[in-house]
């Protein structure tokens, strides 16, 4: 912990004094009983060593700890993953707020932008959602945005998160997500490898998507730009050897550049979680997941229980009925056309309109009659996306 606390020594700092004298414990007590500086062990380092020690200013900060039921864990300890070793420059120890680390294994990092678009946020929650139903832990930052998505759709879905923190667990941020935190800590863990009181900087996020990545058998991404810290957060993970995912995304969207160009260079294009759970267990052998049986839920990732099963696939049976001859075209019904033209992409009226031939009006009760079924959903600006039911039973379709 005083190592920890020492100003001026970070992760590659301590990492030399871990190999010159064995442990952290054993370059603490060398250093501050009067060790020779040397190479390894600068004299402003082993100065600043020595008074965290004799200010004893690691005992206050385990006094924090407690009273914020968080632990201090260092490599070997339950809360200290292994797989946390390989980072390079990896903490020195970690503070853990919730359950145990180790009992969280295997985890999966869902990253993106602070911004997503009304289908990033979408495909965030789901697919946390999916992951966790699957028997995964998904990792991301609380921050805004995508992180945030990330959290409630795994807690939605009755699953398990971990949220790593770029500032101390006593000072949350962004503050707006204090109760989320508070939820994350009941039923996943808060992880920080920065003192309790550490407020956010620009240079703690880099570090913390390191943390991110190094607990995951591998990262997704679902929607950054081309200069994004979820990029970063990538770029940590293929140092780490971790799998990297992204979602694809429209040619014309700012925020699809970072996940389109993460396929060109390599990474898995990622449409749902059959396409993450897939990958790592080919690459990390077969985890102790839970793989969710769709067929016997009716196609619903919700399962028995969800008002989204559907007995078949394509539009529900009554889908058109109405419209059937409204638009002089009664070989199609009107409503399976709308349906067939949403997706997770918001899409106007007028772009539905043209999709269709049909008037305006009689698309808007189209509309309506699909977003009471639960097959189409509204969406910021007057546009639409899929609905829940439309979704779990595509989701099914490909999985069967």
């Amino acid at each position: 912990m005083a190592l920890a606390l020492t100003h001026g020594v970070g992760p590659a700092i301590a990492a030399r004094l871990h190999r010159a004298f064995g442990s952290y414990r054993g370059a603490v007590r060398a250093v501050s009983g009067g060790a020779a500086p040397s190479a390894q062990v600068p004299a402003r380092v082993a100065a600043a060593v020595r008074s965290s020690v004799s200010r004893r200013n690691w005992v206050a900060e385990l006094e924090l700890a407690r009273r914020a039921r968080a632990r201090f864990a260092l490599p070997g300890d339950d809360d200290y993953p292994d797989i946390l070793l390989e980072v390079a420059g990896a903490p020195v120890g970690v503070f853990v707020s919730g359950e145990t680390l180790g009992g969280l294994t295997p985890m999966i990092g869902v990253v993106g932008t602070r911004t997503p678009t009304p289908r990033g946020a979408a495909v965030a929650t789901e697919l946390a959602a999916d992951l966790v139903r699957a028997g995964l832990t998904v990792v991301s930052g609380l921050a805004r945005g995508t992180d945030t998505r990330a959290h409630e759709g795994a807690l939605d879905a009755g699953g398990r998160t971990v949220a790593v923190l770029g500032c101390g667990l006593a000072c949350v941020y962004p503050p707006e997500n204090a109760g989320l935190a508070h939820d994350i800590a009941a039923s996943g863990s808060l992880v920080s490898e920065f003192p309790m009181l550490a407020e956010p900087r620009a240079g703690c996020f880099p570090r913390r998507n390191r943390v991110i990545s190094g607990l995951s058998a591998g990262v997704v991404v679902v929607e950054a730009a081309a200069k994004s810290g979820a990029l970063i957060t990538a770029a940590r993970a293929l140092e780490q050897g971790r799998e990297v995912f992204a979602v694809p995304g429209p040619v014309d969207e700012p925020l699809s550049a970072g996940p389109n160009r993460l396929i060109k260079a390599g990474a898995k294009l990622t449409e749902d979680a059959g396409d993450v759970l897939d990958e790592i267990e080919r690459a990390w052998g077969p985890f102790p997941v839970r793989r969710p049986d769709w067929a016997s839920t009716g196609g619903c990732p919700e399962g028995p229980g969800c008002p989204a099963v559907v007995p078949e696939e394509g539009p529900p049976p009554d889908a058109g009925r109405d419209e059937a001859s409204a638009d002089g075209r009664g070989d199609v019904p009107l409503r399976g056309r709308v349906l067939s033209l949403l997706s997770l992409t918001p899409v106007s009226v007028d772009e539905l309109v043209a999709g269709t031939g049909a008037p305006v009006a009689v698309v808007l009760s189209a509309l309506l009659k699909l977003e009471l079924a639960g097959e189409a959903q509204p969406s910021p600006g007057g546009r639409f996306v899929l609905g829940s039911r439309a979704r779990c039973r595509a989701a099914g379709a490909k999985r069967s």
